[in-house]
């Protein structure tokens, strides 16, 4: 056969056996060696990747599931337009119009899951919901329960048919418990309704939420909704210390009288004021008197030692009774969130006024408030004139019920009590120009006026605010009064133990600009002045029975008026 193109053509060879040689044992542990090597490199290499990139697969696992998430999401909350809550399997969302708007911002995206579980920021809002009492709430609140069904119902591979269904019912019930959590801490606990939502505060919510689930602290950020003002702060961080420090318990203890058995009263005292951290263990008499006085002095009692009736009241106090007490008075403070830098504050049941600027408190005084019967009014006002030696316009409820059938039977009631008559344009009406025996309580037409002066009901100085109570805050000629424990005596208004303080304060602060003469110099000699503040000054007249310091100690103080348990009702999820 020739050859064709330019192939060559060896002659033939004759043709060797191929031989199959084995290594040596030292090539073959070192190519084992060489193979064990290569693995452990190839799975460290996969795993460093693994870990450098861990934040990228999550997202592109969550990214897998967004297209059809996103379009159920937002076809529910289109369906449910206008409404303030929606119903999903056994739960109930509250806060649908806020949670709406959050995802609305977020692209209809969750903010709380991974493809099969809740992410850092789910564990983190469902440990501050089980630990909700911190803030004065309960975790009972919100819908903890259902929030880890629907968790535990991603995870189930049986359930991957409902799987979006189970995701979505996740993402909204945390959505839902969180912006009801945040609420609670920004306005206190609510009925959500649409004069809730109608708020500037409750709508801003959404954003707020958004800003926290890309915050690097989402705690603080959520936590951050609540107010931002001393008195809340004392009270709410005294509270987890409380939480902390104290066996609660609902029993009730039956307080022995001491008038009749001494030692088991003292017995009893002794491991109440032990258990609330007034005593370290069983000590020498002295010494229970003295952590005795500190009790009394923390529940707004006379400091003496001595186990009165108020004394034994508030030992019969339960710790589960003073939880309730601090968690009203936080949802009060919440409702109140006051804004101003500088203010004037009254507390009712501490029948004290104090004097804040900014964090500091600037000036605390004994205050007289109404009685039970005439209880003063709970106010938010601003303070516009101080004036001196005022005048008293004796309001027609007292001139009706207490002046008018002293007029009837003493004609000289008006001269030594310095009080005047007035008709209608306010001229004065001798006594003797009345018929008394034909006066009653529906024709007397007349106005009472008490002069300026010493005696005079409203003593030496009155501060002037716009209310509808005519209330308003003044000095006393009965300074007695001020030594008395309980100091709920007035008629309404409020009376000030040192008026000259509060007034040179205001004028000091507020009229900068005042080149009259010194006040407690018009006070001391009669005259009468009028002093329009150049810039009103916040007042707040509240009601507060019990209050925590800035070392986190919780003054505990009477019910004077019986507010706390009318309150706690609408509160029942503390009862």
């Amino acid at each position: 056969m020739k050859p064709t193109g330019n192939a060559i053509i060896h002659p033939a060879s004759p043709c060797k056996p191929l031989t199959k040689t084995k290594p040596d044992p030292g090539t073959r542990r070192f190519l084992r060696n060489i193979i064990r090597l290569g693995a452990m490199t190839g799975l460290l290499i996969m795993s460093t990747s693994y870990q450098s990139h861990k934040n990228e697969l999550i997202l592109l696992e969550n990214e897998f599931y967004l297209p059809a998430f996103a379009d159920h999401m937002k076809n529910l909350f289109q369906m449910h337009s206008g409404d303030y809550s929606i119903d999903i399997r056994s739960a109930h969302i509250k806060t649908a119009p806020c949670v709406g708007e959050f995802y609305a911002s977020r692209y209809y995206k969750p903010a709380w899951t991974t493809r099969t579980a809740g992410n850092k920021q789910a564990l983190i809002l469902l440990d501050l919901l089980n630990n909700a009492e911190r803030f004065g709430l309960k975790s009972s609140l919100f819908p903890v329960r259902e929030i880890r069904r629907e968790l535990d119902r991603m995870k189930d591979g049986e359930l991957k048919l409902n799987y979006l269904e189970n995701r979505i019912n996740a993402e909204l019930l945390l959505s839902d418990a969180c912006m009801q959590f945040m609420v609670y801490l920004s306005k206190g606990y609510q009925v959500f309704d649409s004069s809730l939502f109608a708020m500037p505060a409750v709508s801003e919510l959404p954003y707020e939420l958004q800003k926290a689930i890309s915050d690097h602290d989402f705690e603080k950020r959520v936590l951050s909704v609540q107010p931002d003002f001393a008195e809340y702060r004392n009270l709410q961080k005294a509270l987890e210390i409380f939480l902390t420090a104290t066996r609660r318990s609902n029993a009730r203890i039956t307080i022995p009288d001491p008038s009749e058995d001494s030692v088991l009263f003292r017995d009893v005292a002794q491991n109440i004021l032990i258990s609330l951290g007034y005593l370290q263990t069983r000590l020498i008499h002295s010494e229970f008197t003295g952590a005795l006085k500190k009790f009394q002095y923390y529940h707004g009692l006379e400091p003496d030692g001595i186990p009165g009736r108020k004394t034994c009241q508030a030992l019969a106090q339960t710790t589960e009774e003073k939880f309730r007490q601090i968690a009203l008075n936080l949802d009060r403070l919440r409702k109140e969130n006051i804004q101003a830098e500088q203010f004037i504050a009254v507390n009712i049941p501490a029948y004290r006024l104090r004097i804040f600027k900014g964090d500091q408190i600037i000036c605390n005084t004994k205050v007289i408030v109404g009685s039970v019967e005439t209880p003063t009014p709970l106010i938010n006002g601003k303070i516009e004139r101080i004036i001196t030696n005022p005048y008293w316009q004796v309001p027609r409820s007292i001139s009706l019920r207490e002046i008018l059938p002293k007029l009837k039977s003493d004609s000289d009631y008006l001269s030594r009590n310095r009080l005047r008559l007035l008709d209608e344009n306010r001229n004065t009406v001798s006594y003797n120009q009345v018929d008394w025996n034909s006066v009653s309580a529906e024709t007397f037409d007349y106005r009472i006026r008490q002069d300026a002066g010493a005696d005079n009901a409203l003593g030496r100085i009155k501060f002037d605010f716009p209310n509808p109570y005519s209330v308003y805050l003044h000095d006393t000629p009965g300074k007695q009064s001020f030594s008395r424990e309980e100091r709920a005596l007035s008629h309404g208004c409020v009376r000030v133990q040192d008026p000259g303080l509060l007034a040179d304060y205001l004028v000091r602060e507020f009229s900068p600009q005042y080149k009259g003469p010194d006040v407690s110099g018009m006070m001391a000699h009669g005259m009468h002045r009028e002093i329009s503040l150049d810039q009103p000054v916040a007042i707040y007249i509240r009601y507060l029975t019990c209050e925590a310091d800035e070392n986190c100690n919780i003054f505990f103080y009477n019910d004077v008026y019986g507010r706390d348990k009318k309150e706690l009702k609408s509160l029942d999820f503390l009862l």
